[in-house]
Order: structure tokens, then sequence, then C-alpha cells
């Protein structure tokens, strides 16, 4: 896409995991360098952690913030999430900065089996992989309008709209 996309999100989230039900409301937009997979991977990454009341949404595509994150009382950032692959160094720089790291990304298993060595020097990484064939359906049926209803259990999430039910499941690597 060569512009922006804008989207008005309604975002029904059912987290079981976390015992949270809430109604997320906003409007957010596909950025000119930004792929699909990426917009889908972060407002799902927004989802995951919204039972957090102080979780943001990266809108402006600034890159010295996370995609998602989460603030403490004092507007520190305590906990960062990613929706992409990351170069170790990337890796090493960010778990620095934050006392909790996430990485959402699409079939990260190549990427993981080959850093997953040195990832034993970081006490405060997570890598979590959805299935491509979920963020593709997502992607097929994606309107100006993103009226989704979110359930999230323990190791899977699931996504219904007006025009079907999408599952998946959530691999924790790390």
């Amino acid at each position: 896409m060569s512009k922006p996309f804008v989207f008005k999100a309604r975002l029904k989230v059912a987290d079981l995991f976390h015992h949270a039900n809430h109604v997320e409301v906003f409007t957010t937009a596909l950025l000119k360098r930004e792929s699909v997979d990426h917009f889908l991977l972060r407002v799902l990454g927004f989802c995951a952690l919204s039972y957090n009341e102080m979780t943001f949404l990266n809108q402006k595509s600034d890159k010295s913030m996370p995609d998602v994150w989460c603030e403490n009382e004092n507007q520190d950032v305590v906990l960062a999430l990613y929706a992409s692959e990351l170069e170790l160094e990337d890796l090493a720089r960010l778990s620095k900065l934050y006392e909790k790291l996430i990485i959402l990304s699409i079939e990260a298993e190549p990427w993981f089996n080959e850093i997953s060595a040195h990832l034993i020097q970081f006490h405060n990484i997570s890598v979590f992989s959805i299935d491509r064939t979920f963020i593709e359906e997502l992607k097929d049926n994606l309107t100006n309008s993103i009226h989704w209803d979110i359930l999230i259990e323990q190791n899977s999430m699931s996504v219904s709209d007006k025009v079907g039910y999408y599952q998946t499941e959530v691999k924790q690597l790390c």
C-alpha cells in the first residue's frame, strides 16, 4: 500500500488467561512502510496485553518506542512488545532497556532456532509464534471497520468478525 489505510477498531477482548474482559475502541492506520502482517501483529499484540490498563499501541511508527508497551505508574516502559523478528544486537540492546521484552512473530521457529543458543544470556525475553494461515485469513477479510471479538486462552487466540472465525495456536518458544 502506498498510502496509510485508516481503520476504526472496536475490539471486544475476552482474556481467559488474565481473567479480563473489556472493549477497546480506537482509530489506527496501516502506515506507509508497514506491511499488513506487521500491522495485524501489532493489533493482536495490543489485544494480548490490553488486560493491563496502561498498555499503549504505537500509532505513529515511532522507532524509539516498541510496537506495544505497558507503563508503570511513573510512566516508565516496563514491558515492550515487538511484532517482528529482531537481530541479536537489537535483542541485547532492548533487553537492557525494558524489564520484560516480548517478540511476537509469524512462524518464528526458523528465526528462533538460529538465535536460541544466544538467548540464554537474556533473562527477560519471551518469544511467541503464531501461524501464518491465521494472519492470512485475517488479512483476506480486513476492512476499514475492524469489529473483532477476540478470545485469548493459555495457548491460543481466536478472532471472530462478521465474516468468520479464525483461530491460532500461540506457541511460546522461550
